[in-house]
């Protein structure tokens, strides 16, 4: 009777105290996770979700977001593939942004507060139509790494949204227009609240008047965060005076710093803690950071002239730094500064700076046995070798983000395979949830690739390159990677059917897979379109580039915008009819219903002796699932028979079957 009265007790739980209790939940895992317990929770999750992340903008349409959040204050969309960055994807691939500013024009307007678009196509129209659709709700705006606008779209934003906080464009295209500079006089006559401003790395951008620059950081004492193009840093002396309360800074170009003079005369605000930008900054130019270095805790130095001692003469100095970003220019010298002075560092990426520099086990070995508080290390190296490491897994617990890219400088590596480094670093490092070695073929063998797998069921991202040896390698992987969203692998000796077939294990998570320099076949991307539903495979034809295949998982059906390029395959619809001469088990109850709820599907009872489990989009979903959650999976395989594909299963069929329930 106890236990009866408090289940009721549960039941009568208000949508406004869950609501409440739901707020308190920041992890967008948890969130998704408490939407399957019943169809009071999906509601009220829907309608109190206030922040949501699409990592490819082609893996549901915007409608059906729109519809499933309909009070969201923030969207982060994300476009092109990673491999764009470095021209490995045809240009006009897509991405486009228009779609989704429309939908938020439409069902989010004057509501949406922060929009970040990241590697989309984004005109001026998307830019005017969001200045005038969300004018009083946008604080924060975003364009990471994006294209096909100009300085005409970010004037109506600037015009329009003048309670805008934040306007980030780092790395996008952005085009010259007729407006010029207007867009930072509007923001510097009518806003106030500018809290953040970063138009750094944007090449031949020169739209920009100092003058106005100067008023804005007048005008916006919130003002925290200032990241410039290529400005002479000479010209920001009056600005700089003026920013009491700045705290992170890109500098702009500092070549006409041509003695320690004029780098002296540069009053940089003492309450910075971040510098980055720093074009072309020599050794004489050092004297304008003197004060800063021993309170950053941010620098960046891949842009600078800095030579190896150039680098040692500042970073000794730097005893508060947590993030540090360099190209490999700072070589071991370098390295071993950092690991004596920078006991603080969280965060270390090493770039490569076309063969001119060397950093190998030497320096990145004390940086592993004395900086113990490393959360991130992205190192681009000319050597590597298994005792670094292990040294990394016994040393820094607080990894959650390794990479390791070994360049061409040497011919021979002394220290391959990586197997049982690899062994160590994922064995100790319990954090660790992204992992990415591009090495040379022979770094890693299939044993090395079953240890990943073994040890790496944390991962979520896993980038490979010219590892491993055959298929068996990567169906270890696969057979222990569950966690695993995104797989990305370039160079691996690997055949199409051994990706189905890694996919397939990996169904439970996996939802993005880039491969290029496979063993391609005539199949043209069918094998892996086959291996799952709603899984989407692009092959690439007009490249130049070896083989190379994308696929993802998506519920908006077949993409509308694919260039001529791209062989787009979408898997067919699957029918399981199950036929027994008795009643399910539990057992086999659980597993087909865990196999409804994972695809999602719809799960029909003919009788007691027959079952039909048919998968549908999720934009039908909602309104047909069955409150069947949280059960066990069972040998699904096992119980469901033989399996037929059918092709281009009709819609109407499926509406039917809908209409019966």
């Amino acid at each position: 009777m106890e236990l009866g009265r408090r289940l009721s007790g549960v039941n009568r739980v208000s949508d406004e105290t869950l609501g409440c209790i739901f707020a308190h939940l920041d992890n967008p895992a948890d969130r998704s996770a408490v939407s399957l317990v019943c169809r009071q929770w999906r509601r009220v999750d829907a309608n109190t979700r206030k922040s949501v992340c699409i990592a490819n903008c082609y893996s549901v349409s915007p409608a059906t977001l729109s519809r499933r959040f309909p009070n969201l204050h923030s969207l982060k969309v994300k476009g092109k593939p990673r491999a764009t960055d470095y021209q490995l994807l045809i240009p006009n691939w897509g991405g486009y942004a228009s779609p989704w500013v429309e939908e938020v024009a439409r069902s989010y307007s004057q509501k949406l507060q922060s929009l970040w678009l990241r590697r989309m196509h984004v005109t001026d129209a998307d830019l005017t139509l969001l200045a005038h659709s969300c004018a009083e709700s946008l604080h924060t705006l975003k364009l990471h790494k994006c294209s096909g606008f100009s300085s005409a779209g970010i004037y109506e934003i600037a015009a329009h949204c003048r309670g805008l906080k934040v306007l980030y464009l780092e790395e996008s295209a952005v085009s010259p227009s007729k407006r010029g500079g207007g867009w930072l006089h509007q923001m510097a006559l009518h806003n106030t609240s500018l809290q953040e401003l970063n138009f750094q790395y944007l090449h031949d951008f020169d739209d920009v008047d100092v003058a106005d620059l100067e008023t804005l950081v007048e005008n916006c004492k919130s003002l925290r965060s200032l990241k410039v193009n290529e400005i002479d840093i000479l010209q920001m002396r009056g600005l700089l005076k003026k920013a009491e309360r700045l705290e992170e800074l890109g500098t702009g170009l500092c070549a006409a710093i041509v003695d320690p003079l004029k780098a002296g005369a540069i009053e940089l605000p003492r309450t910075i803690i971040g510098v980055s930008g720093l074009y072309m900054l020599n050794e004489l130019g050092l004297p304008m950071l003197g004060n800063l270095l021993s309170n950053l805790r941010k620098l960046d130095l891949k842009f600078t002239l800095l030579c190896t001692e150039g680098h040692v003469e500042v970073l000794r100095h730097c005893v508060s730094l947590e993030e540090l970003e360099v190209r490999n220019v700072i070589g071991d010298e370098g390295l071993i500064t950092v690991s004596k002075t920078c006991k603080k560092l969280r965060r270390l990426r090493i770039d490569d700076l076309d063969g001119e520099g060397f950093v190998s086990p030497v320096g990145l070995m004390p940086i592993a046995q004395n900086c113990s508080k490393l959360e991130v290390v992205i190192v681009y190296i000319s050597d590597i070798n298994n005792a670094t490491l292990r040294a990394f897994g016994e040393n820094c617990p607080a990894l959650r983000d390794f990479r390791i890219v070994l360049l061409l400088t040497l011919t021979t590596l002394e220290d391959l395979p990586l197997d049982e480094g690899v062994k160590c670093l994922l064995r100790a490092c319990r954090k660790l949830t992204r992992f990415a070695l591009y090495g040379r073929h022979g770094c890693l063998t299939d044993r090395g690739m079953g240890f990943i797998g073994l040890y790496g069921g944390r991962l979520k991202w896993i980038l490979l390159g010219c590892v491993g040896e055959s298929d068996v390698g990567l169906l270890r992987l696969a057979d222990g990677c569950q966690a695993v969203e995104r797989l990305e692998m370039r160079d691996c000796p690997v055949t199409e059917s051994g990706l189905a077939g890694a996919a397939v294990r990996m169904q439970t998570n996996l939802r993005y897979l880039w491969v290029q320099g496979f063993q391609a076949t005539n199949a043209g991307g069918r094998v892996l379109a086959s291996a799952r539903p709603f899984w989407n495979v692009e092959v690439c034809s007009g490249s130049t580039l070896p083989g190379q295949i994308l696929a993802y998982c998506t519920i908006a059906g077949p993409r509308t915008d694919c260039p001529p390029e791209l062989l787009a395959s979408l898997s067919a619809d699957i029918r399981v009819d199950l036929t027994l001469d008795r009643a399910p088990t539990v057992l086999e109850a659980n597993g087909l219903a865990t196999w409804m709820v994972l695809l999602p599907a719809i799960l029909l009872v003919k009788n007691m002796h027959q079952v039909c489990v048919v998968p549908v989009p999720a934009c039908f979903a909602d309104a047909l699932r069955v409150d069947v959650y949280r059960l066990s999976c069972g040998p699904i395989l096992e119980v469901m028979g033989d399996i037929q594909v059918i092709d281009d299963y009709p819609l109407t069929s499926l509406w039917g079957t809908c209409s019966a329930l």
